[in-house]
């Protein structure tokens, strides 16, 4: 038996907004008006479900990105020798570090969340929820540039940017390209007339039904792996009805190359380096089949 039309209208709702707003504000506020961060150049932004509207009832965590503009971490793999020795000629060491950030924005929260236990995390500093405000990780990072070879003989090389960061944890660093996610992700809505995030929301609500019900493994796909995966879902195959809508996406995932997926920035692939694998990616599709199957 087929999902109601009904409960899929439910799972494509999104969260409420309000206190992820709140907190947001609060922690931008406290960090621009900290007396040690205001000789540094940094910019704060949200990331994630909260930036991308794709938010469902229930998310809690709101992803704060403080990115320091006045050091930034070049990648030059790209690059020929030649090229390569032209750009880094053009760079110095920078003598404030990311420890030396993360250092200073961790004491910045500490000072404007005062009676909250902030803890550490490998990427993040963790504002825990409280009775008025919900969890929050700021996540302090530097500006990172992807260089490209120049298009031309005359031209000079050109960088994509994106953030870096460092997982204290794990030992490595993490990439990631926010604003294109944010921008693709934008204009995939619009290209599917607004069927693309009320989409994804509705996955990632199956997911947490799966879950529950034994269906897939907890763990099995992030929000951010389920949003990835459906970018790389044709725009034709959303639109009519959720139902629709969901029966094709899912088709089309169960019959698709999953190889060459990239993630909703458009630069990274989905599959490897450390992230999500295609055999979760596997389980996740087989669940929504058999979810669809057996609904009651």
């Amino acid at each position: 038996m087929a999902i109601p039309e009904s409960q899929l209208e439910t799972w494509s709702h999104q969260g409420a907004v309000t206190s992820a707003s709140a907190i947001y504000q609060r922690i931008r506020d406290a960090l621009q008006a900290d007396t040690t961060l205001s000789v540094r150049n940094f910019d704060v932004f949200l990331q994630g479900s909260y930036r991308n509207s794709t938010n469902i009832r229930g998310d809690s965590d709101v992803d704060v990105v403080v990115k320091l503009e006045d050091t930034f971490q070049p990648d030059y793999d790209q690059l020929d020798e030649l090229t390569k020795a032209k750009v880094k000629a053009c760079h110095r060491d920078a003598p404030y570090t990311l420890a030396d950030f993360r250092r200073d924005v961790s004491s910045a929260i500490q000072r404007a969340f005062p009676n909250h236990n902030i803890t550490e995390g490998g990427k993040s500093i963790k504002i825990p929820r409280t009775a008025n405000n919900i969890p929050a990780d700021v996540v302090p990072c530097l500006e990172y540039r992807l260089y490209r070879p120049p298009q031309t003989f005359l031209s000079d090389a050109t960088y994509i940017d994106g953030i870096w960061l460092w997982d204290v944890q794990r030992n490595h660093s993490v990439i990631s390209f926010p604003k294109q996610s944010y921008d693709n992700g934008v204009a995939k809505h619009e290209r599917t007339n607004q069927w693309y995030k009320p989409t994804v929301r509705i996955f990632k609500n199956a997911r947490g039904w799966m879950e529950d019900n034994g269906l897939i493994r907890i763990g099995t796909a992030s929000s951010h792996a389920i949003e990835c995966l459906l970018y790389n879902v044709p725009d034709q195959q959303f639109g009519s009805s959720y139902g629709s809508t969901f029966v094709n996406v899912v088709n089309w995932l169960s019959r698709a190359d999953l190889a060459n997926f990239v993630c909703q920035n458009g630069i990274q692939r989905l599959f490897g380096d450390g992230q999500w694998t295609e055999a979760n990616a596997r389980d996740f599709i087989a669940g929504l089949i058999q979810m669809w199957n057996q609904w009651r």
